[in-house]
């Protein structure tokens, strides 16, 4: 009976190793996570959104807490605290850490060729630009990390004033807060730059340590309070026509999870992105609407900042190209998607404003060249 008992046991030891698969994949992982911005913003959201689709979807076997910007950690130290595993998972933008490469502006934001918010997210899973993500992060950065591009709030806007700005001239010396692109562009164009955290901008504005500020736009300004310390809104921005974070994982953390849960965080990454983008436009015009009746002017950002914002970033995106082989191999792969992508969206896709001045001119409420509200046309029969 004995040696009956004991061979059962071998048996079912022996089927057990045989087939850990089951038995992993019933393993719970709890996440300890933490975003970048206020708990009110659309990045920390997302974070939100896609830590609690990735609970539905794994039936509770991964969860992910989702603290705000500085709640276990300052915000600029997000990615290093991930990499050291102080964080298991954060969201945060590339540049909080632009300073480490040039790279991670094109990673992250800018006007990328002309690509907009789609074309970028396609760039990635698309066009290549998930192997460069992985070789950024392992290679050039050496951070113990993996990533997922969540791109988000965009199109952003110049910014808030305390004064009408007519040309490049009146930003020239200006203390203006801008981060990545911006910050460098405008610097080298004469701008005093000074980059902070979303939390501190309105204080700053406020005690005249700055005079202008760019945040995102209508709704998460307003949350902020932007429109209490100023009343000129500018945009667009072209900064930021398009931006974006990373989702990120410590690479260690990341290897302890099944590869179903895996997938799981990569379509709940995907989902969660699309879902408040949607939800957030029509929130962000709605404050729009919120904004000017409580005296905001939005206005048009003139041309000539426009243009000589693009011409100064095209010198400097070189000069990176020049010295800077990761950087090359970004921006050659980004440019060889966006003159497939871009010439056919320009090509085939109807201009925006054709069917939307058709419809609602009488309705466009950015005040200035191509923007100001016009009488409806009357119509012929």
């Amino acid at each position: 009976m004995h040696r009956l008992l004991a061979a059962v046991i071998v048996l079912i030891a022996g089927l057990a190793m045989a087939v850990p698969g089951p038995v992993l994949a019933q393993a719970t992982f709890t996440l300890k996570g933490q975003s970048t911005h206020p708990a009110s913003a659309n990045l920390h959201e997302i974070f939100k959104l896609w830590a609690e689709t990735v609970d539905k979807m794994s039936n509770g076997r991964l969860k992910v807490s989702t603290a705000p910007g500085g709640a276990i950690v300052p915000p600029f130290e997000v990615f290093d605290a991930a990499s050291k595993g102080v964080l298991d998972v954060g969201m945060t933008p590339f540049g909080y850490i632009a300073g480490r490469h040039p790279a991670t502006i094109p990673m992250s934001h800018g006007p990328l060729f002309g690509m907009d918010g789609m074309d970028y997210y396609a760039w990635y899973y698309d066009g290549g630009g998930m192997k460069l993500l992985e070789e950024f992060y392992k290679d050039v950065l050496k951070l113990n990390l993996v990533g997922f591009p969540i791109p988000t709030d965009y199109p952003q806007g110049l910014g808030w004033f305390k004064k009408p700005i007519n040309s490049l001239k009146d930003l020239k010396g200006m203390k203006y807060r801008i981060y990545g692109i911006g910050a460098e562009t405008y610097g080298r164009l004469g701008v005093a730059v000074v980059t902070l955290p979303g939390g501190e901008i309105v204080a700053a504005m406020e005690r005249g340590v700055i005079q202008g500020a760019e945040w995102i736009n209508c709704l998460e300004d307003k949350k902020l309070g932007l429109h209490k310390v100023a009343k000129y809104y500018y945009t667009p921005g072209m900064h930021e026509p398009v931006t974006g974070a990373q989702l990120v994982f410590n690479k260690d953390v990341w290897a302890k999870i099944p590869a179903d849960l895996q997938e799981t965080v990569k379509v709940a990454s995907v989902y969660a992105t699309m879902q408040r983008n949607f939800a957030f436009n029509r929130e962000t015009a709605d404050a729009c609407q919120e904004l000017i009746k409580e005296g905001v002017q939005i206005r048009r950002t003139p041309d000539d900042i426009l243009k000589n914002f693009l011409d100064t970033w095209e010198k400097i995106q070189a000069e990176y190209v020049a010295k800077d082989p990761f950087y090359a191999k970004v921006i050659a792969s980004q440019k060889k998607y966006a003159e497939n992508v871009v010439p056919f969206r320009l090509s085939w896709f109807p201009p925006y404003d054709f069917a939307g001045n058709y419809y609602w001119k009488d309705k466009v409420y950015r005040a200035g060249s191509g923007g100001a509200p016009k009488k409806k046309a009357e119509v012929k029969k």
